[in-house]
Order: structure tokens, then sequence, then C-alpha cells
């Protein structure tokens, strides 16, 4: 059995180290790909699993500059009781802004274990971690327990500036990258999104096993993320099938009306099932951003023409896309471009 003890906070700076913590997750890990799912303030800040949430990844966050060691054990409790609860995470990660250099071995590492501490602020973070879990549960913790779970605790420094984690889920090269305040406005998009699941309170609500969390719906899933992103550089919901790309529609001008839902439904689906698919996301965004380069030329020129240029020039093309559904995304991109907003 799991007990949900989670409180809300509505500080804008936690909200916004929450949503690096789950950017992290999502981009920045050579696991993050096993990822298919956050979990949003219920084991943790944020927590990452993948589609049968059998595998998880446990997130706090800590946005507060100048944390000593001592505070740091205080950090560590809630990773620490979930370590020792009826559920069995995979990775226990502390988030959390940039040290004092002399707290460490090596003050460039980004990501490390306990081990980089120097020995004297080891001792105080196991006592400040002992000392929180004993105000908290009125009791010590068993010392086995706490000695392991030490060894395993990961240890992240977030990155300063929020526009790092969005160019993390996209990966186009430096010369196709949008400006900084772009970034940032898809960054407080997501955290928005991030902040309507806090809102919902579970406290005191049990659980039997990890995968009954998902009744509780305080879930972001990947694709919804993805989708989000690029709908805000195309300015347009590229999956709803009431809002066709102008410059799409002599594609299907002379087809009856039955037959332009059916297109407008396979070029949706192919652009769909690329980008919400685990090993597909990637060539998406790698051939979007190979569009990208074409963006003076898709202004001037009819989506079919950019299509058959991007042929002549031997652009690798994802094979789940047809030749209708490539227009239909450069279509898709031209209305984006083409708005001034």
């Amino acid at each position: 059995m799991y007990q949900f003890t989670t409180t809300e906070r509505n500080n804008e700076k936690a909200s916004e180290y929450e949503t690096k913590a789950m950017l992290y997750l999502f981009g920045c890990r050579q696991d993050s790909r096993d990822i298919d799912v956050f979990i949003i303030d219920c084991f943790n800040d944020v927590s990452g699993a993948n589609y049968n949430v059998d595998r998880l990844w446990d997130v706090q966050s800590k946005g507060v500059k100048s944390l000593n060691p001592k505070k740091i054990g205080e950090a560590l409790v809630t990773l620490f009781q979930n370590y020792i609860s009826d559920i069995e995470f995979e990775h226990y990660i502390l988030f959390m802004p940039k040290l004092k250099e002399m707290y460490l071995i090596d003050e460039d590492r980004t990501y490390f274990q306990i081990d980089n501490f120097k020995l004297q602020y080891i001792d105080k973070i196991r006592q400040g971690l002992k000392d929180e879990y004993a105000r908290r549960n009125s009791s010590e913790p068993q010392r086995a327990d706490l000695e392991h779970f030490l060894q395993m605790v990961e240890f992240v420094i977030a990155e300063e500036q929020k526009q790092e984690y969005i160019k993390k889920i996209t990966s186009f090269r430096a010369s196709l990258r949008f400006e900084a305040a772009f970034y940032d406005a898809i960054f407080e998009d997501i955290r928005n999104q991030q902040t309507i699941l806090k809102t919902k309170n579970i406290n005191g609500y049990q659980i039997m096993n990890a995968a009954e969390v998902l009744q509780y719906e305080k879930l972001l899933w990947k694709k919804e993320i993805d989708a989000l992103v690029i709908n805000r550089i195309l300015g347009m919901d590229l999956f709803n099938s009431r809002h066709v790309p102008n410059s799409f529609i002599d594609e299907i001008a002379m087809l009856d009306i039955e037959e332009r839902k059916d297109v407008i439904q396979e070029c949706q689906s192919d652009i769909a099932k690329l980008l919400f698919d685990k090993n597909g996301r990637h060539a998406f965004w790698r051939f979007f951003g190979r569009l990208l380069s074409y963006a003076n030329a898709i202004r001037l020129e009819s989506p079919r023409e950019i299509a058959e240029q991007m042929r002549r020039d031997n652009v690798t093309i994802p094979r789940t896309l047809s030749e209708k559904s490539v227009v239909y995304l450069i279509a898709a991109l031209k209305e984006g471009l083409m708005d001034d907003n």
C-alpha cells in the first residue's frame, strides 16, 4: 500500500524547477527514450515512467540557491521515503541549482552521486536527512536503508536557461534554432499544463501498485509535449481535422467531401505515427529541422514544389510519411511562417 502525502506549492520559482526537472527526464538522460509519461505531484514533484508504469524515475526538485549540505540532506527526505515504500523506483534524483564549489570534489560535473561530495559534507548530508526524517516520522531511519539510499541517489545540477531544455526536445542544428523568447514561451506553455495538473489534490489517497496512479490523471504524456511544441512552432493544431492549411486545399480541391476527409485523416495519422512513436520521434524532428532550412522557399513556393525540390536534393524522408503527408506538413509549416503572430 502507498499513500500520497504530497503538499501543493504555488511558488513560481518552484514550479519553474519542477518543469525543468520534467524536461530533464524528457530529453537530457541516456535513458530518456525509455520514459513515456510524467506523473505530476503524486509520488514526488515529478516522476517519470514507462508506458506500463513498471519502471519509475523519481525526482525531487529544489530551486533554492545556496543549498548547504544539511539542507541537501533535508531535501532528500521524500526520495528516501519513496525508497523505503512499497513502490519500487529505479532512480532517485535530486534536481537543484549549482552548488558552492567548496562542497564538491569535481565542481564541473552536472551529474554525480554522493561520492563527489567531500567527506565532511557527506556527514552533514546524512545528518540533515536523518533529522528531517525523524521530524516527519518521530523515529530514526534504519541505518542500512539510509546508507544504501545515499549510494543510489543521483544529483543533477539544473541548466540556468529554460530554453536549453526545449532545444533538447527538437534537437535542431544551431543554425535553425529560434530566438530565446520563442523557446521560453514554449517552456511556459508546458509549465502551465503542469501547474493545472498540480491543482488536483490526491492527498491521503492510497494505491496498491504504481500503475494505479494513472486513474488520477495527473499525467503528461511525452507525445502531448511533442504535440504542444510542434503546434506552437506551426501556429496551428496540426492534428485538428477542421483546420486544414490553406495551401493544402489545392491538393484536395478535385476530391469529393468524403475523399477530402480521408486524405486529411491519413496525412494527420502518418505524422502522428511518426512523431508519437518512441523510435520515430527523432526521425520526425530531424526531418522537420531539414524542412525549416527551406523556410524562405516555403514562403514563396507551393508545398508541392518544395516537396519536389527536397526529393531532387535527396533529402531523407521518413518512410512513415507518404507523399501527400509531406506536402501536408509543408503546407502547415507555410501557414505558420506566413502568420505575423
